[in-house]
């Protein structure tokens, strides 16, 4: 016959309270009013930066000063360069005794066209600029302030109470109660015979 065996389940509860040091504690409270210090501006960033990327993709007029940046380097300005730069060749020419010659012309012709092709590259990366902050420009101004918060949080997180259960089995193992109580039984019997028989 085999032993008698029974199972015994102890289910014990442990909670462990990290305690932080002066040091943490001051360092998470100044965090803390950084944090609430920069809440509203972040949020006031974070809504302009977007309805400015909003508009910049709609293709809409920008608001305050710079509504004329998406038009880059005007027309009228262009102009303006052109000219001066003319002048500036005349009287070059008129120095170097090429004034009606060909070769004055040919020089105002390219520096006239090496203006208004530099005018309007300049103008188009203007706007691919604008369309790549329209686009992402909003995540270099947020990144440091969300790595700041995240870093916070997971000191804070860090503070909590965690608590633990475990469970602990035991076998404790028996005589089988026929076996025991035959033992017994017989042991009885020879115990009667041998002293009072």
């Amino acid at each position: 016959m085999g032993k008698e065996r029974s199972t015994q389940t102890t289910i014990q509860n442990q909670t462990t309270t990290p305690v932080p040091t002066a040091e943490e504690t001051e360092l998470n409270k100044l965090d803390l009013e950084a944090r609430r210090a920069n809440q509203q501006g972040t949020i006031d960033i974070q809504r302009s930066g977007l309805n400015l990327g909003n508009l910049l993709l709609k293709g809409m007029g920008l608001p305050g000063y710079l509504s004329t940046l998406p038009m880059g380097i005007g027309e009228d300005v262009t102009q303006n360069i052109v000219s001066e730069s003319l002048k500036d060749i005349k009287s070059f020419g008129q120095q170097g005794g090429i004034l009606d010659s060909g070769v004055l012309a040919s020089i105002a012709g390219r520096t006239a066209g090496d203006i208004r092709m530099n005018s309007a590259q300049f103008n188009l990366q203007n706007l691919q600029q604008l369309l790549n902050l329209a686009v992402g420009g909003q995540a270099q101004i947020q990144q440091p302030i969300i790595g700041q918060s995240a870093t916070l949080g997971q000191r804070l997180a860090g503070l909590r109470s965690i608590q633990t259960q475990g469970t602990t089995n035991q076998t404790l193992t028996q005589m089988n109660p026929f076996i025991k109580s035959f033992q017994q039984g017989a042991g009885q019997s020879l115990g009667k015979g041998l002293f009072f028989g």
